[in-house]
């Protein structure tokens, strides 16, 4: 959360407004509802594809922020919609670019401002570093890096070094991720113990278009599914898997799995997690680089 902070608190002063897509992280919704407050900067959260709430809410606001992939419902946002609107407020489209990766999108060839990255997922992809990248043009970078430099979130020589090592299988590692998650979407699809799956790959989900549009076709390594039998459903399937470990990070060498409600948002109240659209069944999959005939028969085991 450090680079997002260092955007946030070097680019907004107290009495700044931002506007933030619904969709998000938990840790991002808590900078947003509980920290930026603190600082006397206000945030409006509206769904990512509400264009016209946007369009209001953006009326003497400083930046409009996104997910390229929401995190956990893994909602694609039409970029270059997003950054006609920013643009028509004279306002910066900032977009957190974790859950693509560069292999998938890059959100400025898509009229973002700024794009960020937890190097800590697919970036560095082992599991093993914290380090957050921002990037963008130097106008807009240097009140960031100047509170990064005075505050502390700076990239330590060690997990840059990591990090770099992480790129030089980044393409591999990602194109692995999507093509297996796809075959485990449309396993978990007709699943009778499965009763919705969000994954931009698969023909049926409302993002599919602008997977095809933005990512390539692709619809990255990371998606979201509601067991039936609500969190005492998730919590068993979860205590049968034995080959994907349950864990809150992603974008790495192995899978890892969450309840989202209890894991990566238990930030958000009952009433915010029913608006973005986070069931007590609900479960985000993070696809590692595992053998995909394995994951799926330790997916089956645990459903059945």
């Amino acid at each position: 959360m450090g680079a997002t902070s260092a955007i946030f608190l070097g680019l907004c002063r107290a009495g700044d407004r931002v506007v933030a897509a619904r969709q998000l992280y938990g840790g991002t919704h808590s900078l947003l509802a509980h920290i930026l407050p603190r600082y006397g900067i206000e945030a409006a959260l509206v769904d990512v594809d509400d264009f016209e709430g946007i369009d209001r809410s953006l009326e003497g606001a400083k930046l409009l922020y996104c997910e390229i992939i929401g995190n956990p419902r893994i909602t694609v946002a039409d970029l270059p919609r997003l950054a006609e609107i920013a643009g028509a407020h004279r306002v910066p489209l900032i977009v957190d670019n974790t859950f693509a990766s560069p292999i998938l999108c890059r959100p400025i060839e898509h009229g973002a401002d700024i794009s960020v990255h937890s190097a800590t997922k697919f970036l560095g992809g082992h599991h093993d570093l914290l380090a957050g990248i921002v990037c963008g043009p130097p106008a807009l970078l240097e009140p960031i890096a100047d509170l990064a430099r005075e505050l502390g979130p700076v990239l330590s020589p060690f997990n840059a070094w990591l990090t770099l090592r992480g790129l030089a299988t980044l393409q591999l590692r990602v194109e692995r991720s999507c093509a297996t998650a796809l075959r485990i979407a449309e396993l978990l699809e007709s699943h009778p113990r499965v009763n919705a799956v969000d994954y931009p790959g698969l023909p049926s989900n409302p993002s599919h278009g602008l997977a095809h549009a933005l990512l390539g076709g692709r619809g990255g390594g990371t998606l979201g599914f509601d067991v039936s039998g609500g969190i005492e459903g998730a919590a068993n399937f979860q205590g049968r898997l034995s080959l994907i470990k349950r864990a809150a990070s992603l974008g790495g060498t192995h899978s890892l799995i969450v309840h989202a409600a209890s894991i990566t948002h238990t930030q958000l109240t009952p009433q915010e997690l029913e608006a973005a659209g986070i069931t007590p069944g609900f479960c985000r999959l993070s696809v590692g680089l595992e053998d995909p005939e394995d994951l799926i028969a330790d997916l089956t085991q645990a459903l059945d």
